[in-house]
């Protein structure tokens, strides 16, 4: 693994581990639906899983492997992405609301990262904007505008 895979692998192990501590102290669940630490407690607890598997089989794939000295070109589609992100959080502050800064969200990773097209990334971002909104505020009742 590349030192920045090692770094963003540690990074989300911490921001799971913390995820997870902070949903300890939340309700779990009542008699008749989730309460507000379901989604944060198995989010963190998966993501925690998916980083300690991420370790095992990159430690399995280092003896195997021996990494060649060569020189990278930056790639700027992270900076941009990121970017994006920071003025999407700063204009769900601005508007009060999180799905139009997700709906941003979805859509630049989905078009920079994962290089769809124009109109998968819309659609994959228009997609994921109405299950989200679906889930938390129609079946869940929590606020998200």
């Amino acid at each position: 693994m590349r030192q920045a895979e090692i770094i963003m692998l540690i990074v989300l192990a911490v921001f799971a581990a913390s995820l997870s501590i902070g949903a300890i102290g939340l309700k779990y669940s009542d008699q008749y639906s989730f309460g507000p630490g379901f989604v944060p407690l198995n989010v963190g607890l998966l993501l925690l899983l998916c980083c300690a598997i991420q370790i095992v089989r990159a430690w399995k794939r280092k003896s195997d492997i021996k990494v060649k000295d060569h020189e990278e070109k930056p790639d700027f589609r992270g900076l941009l992405v990121t970017i994006a992100i920071i003025a999407a959080g700063i204009s769900a502050m601005a508007m009060g609301s999180v799905l139009i800064p997700l709906l941003a969200i979805v859509f630049l990773i989905s078009r920079l990262v994962s290089g769809h097209t124009l109109a998968m990334s819309t659609i994959v971002s228009i997609a994921t904007t109405v299950i989200i909104y679906v889930v938390f505020s129609i079946w869940l009742g929590l606020p998200v505008h």
